[in-house]
């Protein structure tokens, strides 16, 4: 009698025969069933570790931004320090120069003062103490007393011309300020409207880089180095012009590009109505003179950051965006306006200060023509005493009259 087996799988009633088949299938299926369980365990050990990296990567790009407004924020701080550095500087020069000025002034009205009552205390002590007597018995040496005087009065007249030249200097360089105050630049400043003067001042400014002029009427390109390596390049345009034109924004744009550059800068004088000194249009970077270091600097220092955190090309690219956003918003904007208004408003107050320097001139100068009236006159009178006691045949010529120091800037 046959002997009856289950099938492992169903149950079933099978012969031996059909009972080895099954158990070898349902074997077969049990390690199919094992290498799937396995490959499904690799696969869900393969999700936790890009889960894992996944996470990291998240916290790198977190704290890669981190340090990106880090960085963002010092740079700000250091703007404000060298903008306030800026101005202790400008405070500090005009200062001096008023001191200076003032103590000038002071030594040589003091000097002036002291060397006209000197002779007219001498003039006025001869008068009283030589009567009309010793004139007469001393006609010779009141001869040689008048040649004396005459001296005196030709020394003092060489003296006030000498005064008369140092104030037509002083006013020349008067009116030089006042142009300077009503085009709210200086001459250093003016002059780097000019393309040589510009990149004089530039490799003043960052003496490690390197730059290049094509020639007269070229843009100046400024290669800037980090540790004799070239991290960038900022291209400058100048344009001294009596009106502001938009072209001159697209030709900085059209040399960025030509040049490669990372930033364009245009040096101007003039301004479109309601912008002045600085703004920012198609990615240029439009600025007055006045405002050339704290620009430069900035424009610069954000290349060496960059090269320092070895960006890639597109991190780069989105740096240099950033840096452009920062710079020509209304926050940078409104602080580099105020800057130039202050330095402008210190030119005015000089302007104050060179009309009050001209009213005390005016007053000294009159001072110095009644001095000059009075000692002519004291001649005159000496003169006067010693003509009466002469015979007519020798009766000393009048002096010709002269008249003082005309100084067409005090308005005399």
């Amino acid at each position: 009698m046959v002997n009856l087996l289950k099938c492992p799988v169903c149950g079933k009633p099978l012969t031996e025969v059909e009972y080895d088949k099954a158990l070898g299938l349902w074997k077969d299926k049990q390690e199919h069933i094992k290498h799937l369980e396995a490959e499904q365990k690799k696969l869900k050990e393969q999700e936790r570790l890009n889960r894992k990296k996944l996470e990291a990567e998240r916290r790198r790009i977190r704290e890669q931004e981190k340090a990106y407004k880090q960085q963002a924020k010092e740079q700000a701080k250091e703007f404000k320090r060298q903008q306030a550095k800026l101005l202790r500087d400008s405070k500090r020069i005009l200062t001096e120069q008023a001191k200076k000025s003032t103590q000038q002034l002071k030594d040589q009205r003091t000097q002036l003062q002291k060397s006209f009552n000197q002779k007219l205390k001498s003039e006025i002590k001869k008068g009283v103490e030589q009567g009309v007597e010793e004139q007469k018995r001393e006609f010779k040496k009141q001869q040689a007393d008048l040649k004396k005087t005459k001296n005196k009065m030709s020394q003092l007249e060489n003296s006030l011309k000498v005064s008369a030249k140092k104030y037509e200097q002083a006013n020349e360089e008067i009116k030089k300020l006042k142009d300077q105050i009503e085009k709210g630049i200086t001459p250093q400043i003016e002059g780097l409207l000019e393309e040589s003067k510009l990149l004089a001042k530039l490799k003043e400014l960052f003496p490690n880089d390197r730059f290049e002029h094509p020639g007269k009427g070229g843009d100046i390109i400024q290669v800037v180095m980090d540790h004799s390596k070239e991290v960038g390049k900022i291209v400058y345009e100048c344009k001294k012009v009596k009106s502001f034109n938009k072209n001159h924004v697209e030709q900085a744009k059209e040399a960025r590009r030509l040049r490669q550059a990372d930033f364009a800068v245009l040096v101007t004088n003039a301004f479109p109505s309601k912008k002045q000194y600085y703004f920012v249009e198609k990615t240029v970077f439009v600025i007055s003179p006045v405002s050339l270091e704290p620009i430069t600097y900035t424009l610069r220092e954000s290349l060496v950051r960059m090269a320092i955190l070895k960006m890639t090309n597109e991190a780069k690219q989105k740096a240099v965006q950033r840096v452009y956003d920062y710079l020509s918003s209304a926050e940078y904007n409104n602080k580099m306006n105020d800057v130039a208004n202050q330095l402008i408003d210190l030119a005015k107050d000089l302007k104050l200060e060179i009309k009050s320097h001209k009213d005390r001139w005016g007053k000294r100068y009159t001072i110095y023509s009644r001095l000059y009236s009075d000692v002519g006159l004291i001649d005159f009178k000496l003169k006067g005493l010693v003509q009466n006691k002469l015979d007519e045949k020798v009766k000393l010529l009048p002096p010709p009259k002269k008249d003082f120091v005309e100084i067409e800037e005090l308005g005399h």
